[in-house]
């Protein structure tokens, strides 16, 4: 608790004038007792305390004449050198920190650069550990200290809101039960004023089958039809009671809470993530939480569509009328992205011209503007030979421009020719290959942003620069991708068609499910089954087609889970989660201008993902309760 107790009223102590000397001193010694209460790594000179994803490794050279080195390298970087990481002398010992986020290659080399013995460990975080070696032996990594559980804060957190959750659930069982006690007392004394035609489940069924077909009609909802215009003489419209858990106007509950599952991760992920490695984006190939999200709101941008320009071509609104709004929407979106990017980095001759939002504005006129002119508003009642997949036959021009659309992507990524990088290269440069290809960091795909934006536009730090010691710029919402980008899109009007297609839930469910499997299957045959080595590998950087494809698989998957949850079993109203899907664009456009402001985030208590883990859940939550309140006040913003 020290940095927690020490760093604000410091900070304070300055800001009101107090004397800098004073101050100077009190940070010091404040700093002084930090540090010591961290894991430390050595002694004397060279003692130093261990960070985040650190160990400390004693390593002792026992062999008496001959002077070995110690070189190593992360598993990560795939294909990379290894880096000589010390020297040691004969009978000799000396302590190094080494990481722990991912295994560690060893190699144990003589002066004249013969491979001896070689080996990989994976060491746990705030560890201590021992090496022993020489020219004919070498000793198995020994435990001198447990590392610390990083994952028990997460376990913890889980319980929490679990608890939380049940908590919630059992407040609003008594508050039904009281509310059926006070109902009947008043039944039973005559005082009652007015006698509900519909219990809270027929009502919330009755809204949600008066909007859009989202959900099938049932018998229950049939009856509720039935004893609504029965009524309809004796009650206004204005009498019915629209329950809080659900919005007229055609919303599916299940997606808008899916929106709100992604948004939430999201704005964890950005705040940290608890400073958990997978909770960041991955360093080049393969997939973290932190990849999914970003195609998730791509693929739910999708489905949403089907229901706009539906909706619109059925009032007979006239096509040209429609691009102009999806124009003025895209343009909006496009400018609320570089507002984003500006913030703290609005000098103009750096300053980056592409981002997520911007990605969305591309992805959605392209999708929009094939929607609008190949969407058939009125679906025929007739029978036909295709009946059971006429949601893919109808819309078969849509998918063959979206495969246009990959296959010029596929087309581009591995024929273009890239100064100094063999063709079709796909890796980040740097130390990749040994370190023959440093500049070549996504191949085609970075190539034609550098040329077309200039590298000064150009993202500055790719996530590959950590691990392949790389320092070429590279936009992972570049150019090329968007086209990639499309597909995820596509993707989520196939399951909007369903939806406004197949009116009962098996048919939906059945059809998503089968959707998530065939694209899942797609992904591992192109990848390979494997992270690395595969013909396109799933990389988020480079948009890959097996990233679209893996990612669109969950997606499928995800929402048929919400959908039997929330929808057709009605177990949840898909609350709190729900709140935040339904003002997706403010919780995201604030987030990224406040996310260095307190309350959400302050300078952490420790070097412990504990802290780091507070912080970034209370951040993210305090963004819900946000979204609470806009919803209380019935405030909806979108664009």
């Amino acid at each position: 608790m020290l940095r927690f107790l020490f760093g604000d009223w410091l900070d304070l102590l300055q800001y009101i004038g107090a004397d800098e000397e004073l101050t100077h001193a009190l940070r010091t010694t404040a700093m002084a007792l930090l540090a010591s209460s961290t894991p430390s790594c050595g002694s004397g000179d060279q003692l130093t305390h261990l960070q985040l994803d650190e160990a400390c490794l004693t390593v002792e050279n026992s062999d008496p004449k001959t002077q070995l080195q110690l070189w190593a390298q992360s598993e990560e970087c795939y294909t990379c050198p290894p880096w000589k990481y010390l020297t040691l002398n004969a009978n000799t010992t000396q302590d190094l920190v080494v990481n722990s986020t991912y295994p560690t290659q060893l190699y144990i080399r003589t002066a004249n650069g013969t491979d001896v013995h070689s080996s990989t460990y994976h060491f746990g975080e705030y560890g201590g550990y021992k090496l022993g070696f020489s020219t004919k032996t070498i000793t198995s990594i020994k435990v001198l200290s447990l590392p610390h559980n990083e994952y028990l804060p997460l376990l913890i957190a889980a319980i929490f809101f679990a608890m939380l959750v049940f908590i919630w659930q059992c407040g609003k069982m008594l508050m039904r039960r009281m509310d059926s006690s006070t109902y009947s007392i008043e039944s039973s004394s005559g005082t009652s004023e007015r006698t509900p035609l519909l219990s809270p489940r027929q009502e919330s069924a009755a809204v949600s089958s008066a909007s859009y077909s989202l959900s099938p009609p049932t018998n229950a909802q049939a009856s509720t039809s039935s004893a609504l215009s029965d009524a309809s003489h004796i009650m206004s419209s204005a009498s019915v009671v629209v329950p809080d858990s659900r919005r007229a106007g055609g919303r599916l509950l299940s997606l808008d809470t899916f929106r709100g599952l992604a948004i939430v991760v999201m704005i964890f992920v950005n705040y940290g993530g608890g400073k958990y490695y997978f909770f960041k984006h991955a360093r080049w190939n393969g997939l973290t939480v932190a990849d999914l999200v970003f195609p998730w709101f791509l693929w739910i941008m999708g489905v949403s569509l089907v229901f706009s320009v539906r909706s619109q071509l059925r009032r007979a609104t006239k096509r040209y009328v429609m691009v102009m709004r999806i124009l003025k929407r895209c343009l909006i979106l496009f400018a609320l992205g570089i507002v984003v990017n500006s913030d703290g980095h609005n000098y103009l001759p750096t300053f980056r011209i592409l981002g997520v939002l911007q990605r969305f504005a591309v992805c959605y006129f392209i999708t929009a503007v094939m929607e609008v002119y190949l969407m058939e508003p009125q679906e025929s009642p007739q029978y036909v030979w295709y009946w059971p997949v006429r949601d893919l036959v109808r819309s078969w021009l849509q998918w063959v421009l979206t495969i246009v659309l990959v296959a010029v992507h596929i087309t581009i990524t591995f024929s273009l020719k890239v100064p100094g990088c063999p063709t079709g290269y796909l890796g980040p440069g740097g130390l990749h290959k040994g370190g023959k290809y440093a500049n070549c960091t996504g191949g085609a795909a970075g190539y034609i942003d550098r040329m077309v934006l200039g590298i000064s536009h150009v993202y500055p730090r790719p996530t590959c620069q950590v691990i392949y010691n790389g320092d070429t710029p590279y936009d992972p919402e570049g150019i090329l991708g968007a086209l990639t980008s499309v597909l995820i899109v596509q993707f989520g009007v196939a399951a909007g068609r369903i939806i406004v297609t197949y009116q009962d839930h098996n048919s939906r469910i059945k059809r998503w499910i089968v959707w998530g499997v065939v694209t899942g299957i797609l992904a591992g045959c192109f990848c390979g089954w494997r992270k690395e080595g595969g013909l396109i590998p799933v990389n988020k950087n480079l948009w890959s087609l097996s990233y679209v494809l893996t990612t669109a698989c969950f997606a499928f998957l995800l929402l048929s889970f919400f959908y039997v949850v929330i929808d057709k079993w009605q177990w949840w109203s898909g609350n709190p989660l729900r709140y935040a899907g339904m003002n997706s664009i403010v919780l995201y456009v604030g987030h990224e201008v406040c996310g260095s402001l307190l309350p959400f985030s302050w300078q952490p208590v420790g070097q412990y993902h504990v802290y780091h883990l507070i912080m970034n859940l209370w951040g993210a939550s305090l963004w819900v309760f946000i979204a609470y309140f806009l919803h209380l006040k019935k405030i909806y913003v979108s664009v």
